[in-house]
């Protein structure tokens, strides 16, 4: 699109050309005794160059043409004319630098410099019929002017389309910007709903079915049963309304307040929760032992919900792919740099089990879990690692299973306050 593709600025554009062609007009009439006095048809003639320019057909490049001819016609007929010489000249200048800067470019440009060739013919024509003509060097001076008027409205052209490109290029990078913001949006949601179903179910079914088994024998371990599995209800709808709270951001929860100052895109624990996870997997039968570094205590809350989510799958992932286990072994670790190191320390957290399973039987392929555990490690800049523990593996008919994160604990920035791993509640 050109900037007179548009309507208003052709008006604006034939006001002021109407202005200098009658002004001018009536100026020049007062040094050029010999031209013929202007009348209304003079006027006529140069009010037609300000017409076509309001309106210039800019789609159809055929009309533009014609658009063209009717005012270069014009011009020639006011100079056969005998009228006045100067200013009429400008109408069908302004005329063709109003097609350039509209329509298709390449067309445009053509029958633009058409128009040209066609108006220096006009002019060369009317010089040789009147006696009254310009001196030579006037004539190459106003071809000189018409050359200019369009190499400039060409300059203008090319930085308007350049603009546009521009002004699309950041549209379509907002648009892809905004379509990668959602489809994470859309995976961090769908990674947390998994994770607290995932594991809650899970311990539900586990103790759903201690308590089938022990119904009969033994109603006081059922009973203990169903209040676990009910303590496990509240706590997964607990966590499900954390994450639906931050998806449905009512009025009043951070929506208008400052990007730093904005609620958190995801519920937060600290390292406490731990245990009540340890708790759940040891009221289905599994013996966890849990040995947390004091260290990560001050671990900032981005780096607690990574490493309480992959405890969390890890456990929920041995209740349902290792029912043989018995025993469950939870490490984090905090790995300091090198002496005299500025470098990030290393979090390293490690989730082993016991299981036994028969040794034709291969592991399964990694699921959501195990895809959700990497993604999130991956977005603090570790790795997670997965397979046989090195402890299980060769034993007789059966290998037992690790998980194995590590990330990076970035150094805090200068003049930031830090707490002491022993004042961390």
């Amino acid at each position: 699109m050109g900037p007179l593709d548009r309507r208003r600025p052709r008006v604006f554009l034939a006001v002021l050309l109407t202005a200098i062609s009658v002004l001018g007009t009536l100026g020049a009439a007062h040094g050029q005794p010999q031209a013929r006095t202007p009348d209304a048809a003079a006027f006529a003639l140069l009010l037609v160059a300000p017409v076509v320019v309001v309106l210039l057909p800019t789609r159809s490049v055929r009309r533009t043409a014609v658009a063209v001819v009717v005012s270069v016609a014009a011009c020639g007929a006011y100079l056969a004319a005998g009228y006045p010489w100067g200013p009429a000249l400008a109408g069908p200048v302004v005329v063709l630098a109003a097609v350039v800067l509209s329509g298709p470019v390449a067309r445009s440009r053509a029958v633009a410099w058409g128009g040209a060739v066609l108006l220096a013919g006009t002019v060369v024509a009317a010089t040789t019929a009147r006696p009254d003509a310009p001196p030579p060097a006037s004539l190459l001076g106003g071809a000189a002017w018409t050359v200019v008027v369009l190499l400039a409205a060409v300059a203008v052209r090319d930085r308007a389309a350049r603009a546009a490109e521009a002004r699309e290029a950041r549209r379509a990078t907002q648009e892809e910007r905004e379509r990668n913001a959602v489809a994470a949006e859309r995976l961090r949601i769908a990674r947390e709903v998994h994770d607290v179903l995932a594991h809650s179910l899970s311990a539900i079914s586990v103790q759903a079915g201690v308590g089938l088994h022990l119904l009969d024998r033994d109603p006081e371990q059922a009973r203990r049963a169903l209040a676990a599995i009910r303590s496990t209800s509240v706590e997964a709808l607990d966590e499900v309304r954390a994450v639906l709270g931050v998806v449905r951001a009512e009025p009043g929860d951070g929506l208008r307040e400052p990007p730093e100052a904005a609620s958190p895109l995801a519920p937060t624990w600290d390292l406490t929760a731990l245990a009540r996870l340890v708790q759940q997997a040891s009221a289905g039968g599994l013996d966890v032992r849990l040995d947390v570094d004091p260290a990560a205590r001050a671990l900032p809350d981005r780096l607690v919900g990574v490493v309480y989510r992959v405890v969390q799958e890890s456990l929920t992932n041995i209740r349902r792919h290792a029912p043989d286990a018995s025993r469950a072994d939870v490490r984090v670790r905090v790995e300091a740099g090198p002496p005299g190191s500025r470098g990030p320390r290393t979090v390293t957290v490690v989730v082993s089990d016991d299981g036994a399973t028969p040794a034709a039987t291969p592991f399964p392929p990694p699921g959501y879990g195990l895809r959700g555990m990497r993604e999130r490690v991956g977005s603090v800049g570790g790795r997670l690692d997965h397979g046989p523990s090195a402890g299980h593996a060769g034993r007789p008919g059966g290998r037992g299973f690790r998980v194995r994160a590590r990330f990076p604990w970035p150094a805090p920035t200068p003049g930031t306050p830090t707490v002491p791993p022993e004042e961390t509640p």
